[in-house]
């Protein structure tokens, strides 16, 4: 019975923190969405384009309806679509329950404490925080190729191509995962989706800032007028100078990321030290309430810290 309560506590508690999570990550992005909408909005007299797709988050149909009633189905789909990981909602839902199963487990059935066991529930968050990961990455990867891409584009402007030529032969000739994003924005065109619409589709499924200057620029460009090869090439001199000045901000703050490294990892190694070394000298610290009292206080504090110098390391250029 405790264990099923804990499970159930666990899974309420993750779904809500994650669910406030992508809700937050992703305000910035809808604000972005709705200005690039409302760049030159005209009246199209043409029906909107839909295509039939395949919307469900699971095929198990009590999970499905878990997720669109808690409305977090759509933002871990968006989050699995960047991580490039073949994977649905569902899926992912479920590795996390088995995950914080196994933890649990793990914790009771080596330390035959129910307390230990509710500490390792939050191993439930490893695939998560790996698909995070795996984000990461795919985003960094485009990020880096981006200038290049728009080097190409450029290129194929100037040569006299039209613009959707040209993002054919991005389409074409770039690495991943510039080649699969602008192939899909292609198709989409090629489908008949508005071009404005599907520049926004671009964004939404890229989570880039320079992307997002990229589509602004040409939006506007196609309601003022101008050179477009011309910005485009200001773009990707812009991108190229961030990549710059990030390098040398990352340079300059890696000193305080090892010493925050350092001052969270030190308490916890020499404590699993002196607990290897001499179990009876911090026995008191683990059986006496003043030291798990003592012990909350340190983790809180330590993670305070951490917090702390992540802010003042974290600059956004």
């Amino acid at each position: 019975m405790i264990l099923l309560f804990s499970i159930l506590v666990f899974l309420a508690v993750a779904l809500l923190v994650g669910g406030v999570l992508l809700h937050r990550s992703g305000a910035a992005g809808r604000a972005l969405d709705r200005r690039l909408r409302g760049l030159g909005a005209q009246d199209r007299a043409l029906a909107p384009v839909e295509v039939e797709r395949d919307n469900r988050f699971s095929s198990m149909p009590w999970l499905d309806r878990t997720l669109r009633f808690l409305n977090l189905g759509e933002r871990l789909e968006l989050v699995l679509y960047q991580s490039g990981l073949n994977l649905r909602s569902g899926v992912l839902v479920l590795l996390m329950a088995l995950f914080a199963l196994g933890g649990y487990l793990v914790g009771v059935t080596v330390f035959r404490r129910v307390a230990v066991g509710l500490v390792f529930l939050p191993a439930g968050l490893v695939p998560y925080l790996y698909v995070l990961y795996r984000k990461g990455q795919r985003m960094a990867s485009f990020a880096q190729e981006f200038p290049d891409a728009l080097d190409l584009l450029v290129s194929a402007l100037r040569a006299g191509l039209s613009f959707s030529a040209s993002m054919q032969i991005v389409a074409e000739e770039s690495p991943e995962p510039i080649r699969s994003e602008f192939a899909v924005t292609v198709e989409e065109q090629a489908l008949g989706l508005d071009f404005r619409e599907s520049l926004v589709n671009l964004t939404r499924r890229v989570d880039s800032l320079d992307l997002r200057f990229f589509v602004t620029a040409i939006i506007l460009q196609r309601d003022t007028g101008g050179n477009l090869a011309e910005i485009l090439e200001n773009t990707a001199v812009l991108i190229r100078d961030r990549f710059r000045v990030l390098g040398d901000v990352r340079t300059f703050t890696a000193h305080g990321k090892l010493t925050g490294a350092i001052l969270m990892l030190l308490p916890l190694g020499m404590a699993l030290y002196t607990w290897a070394l001499n179990p009876e000298y911090f026995k008191p610290m683990l059986e006496s309430p003043s030291g798990r009292t003592l012990l909350i206080v340190a983790g809180l504090m330590q993670v305070a810290g951490m917090l702390v110098i992540r802010k003042i390391v974290n600059i956004r250029v």
